[in-house]
């Protein structure tokens, strides 16, 4: 690895166009009529662990940016206290927001399994994908990467179904 496993850097286009994207569906959500929204806050509280996994992990390379990610996991507790007793939002196994108090803890993990793969491997960690390379390093999906990534969605999945 040529950089530091934690630097700084300036956010690219597409940091920038996820966040915004990022930041105007939080505010959607909030916002909406709640009687509507179950479905909406699940996927919400859902994708956004898959999506930091598959579509951000060369973002969440950047100090600065998995930081201002971390802020935003914050409001995700924030609206997990306000949607958790709401009963329009509850889901057969609970509340419909329940994911968004582990975003924080799954940002957490996704730097330590970073730091898992840098010294295993002296690697980036990257996302599996169909084409067996990641899709923004072009770099071959390996054993290491593999394992990494189902630790990643046994905890995700654990925590969303606990």
């Amino acid at each position: 690895m040529n950089k530091r496993i934690f630097y700084f850097d300036k956010p690219s286009k597409w940091d920038l166009i996820t966040l915004f994207i990022y930041l105007g569906l939080t505010v959607f959500i909030f916002f909406s009529d709640i009687s509507a929204k179950k479905d909406l806050v699940f996927a919400y509280s859902f994708g956004t662990h898959l999506f930091i996994y598959f579509f951000n992990y060369k973002s969440l390379r950047k100090l600065n940016i998995w930081l201002i990610w971390f802020l935003i996991s914050l409001v995700h507790l924030y609206l997990y206290r306000a949607f958790v007793n709401a009963p329009e939002l509850q889901m057969f196994r609970g509340p419909a927001a329940h994911g968004l108090q582990f975003t924080w803890l799954l940002l957490i993990l996704f730097q330590l399994l970073r730091f898992t793969s840098a010294k295993i491997q002296n690697q980036e960690l990257v996302a599996p994908s169909r084409s067996r390379t990641d899709i923004w390093d072009n770099r071959r999906i390996n054993f290491v990467d593999s394992i990494l990534f189902v630790i990643y969605m046994v905890v995700m999945l654990w925590l969303d179904t606990m």
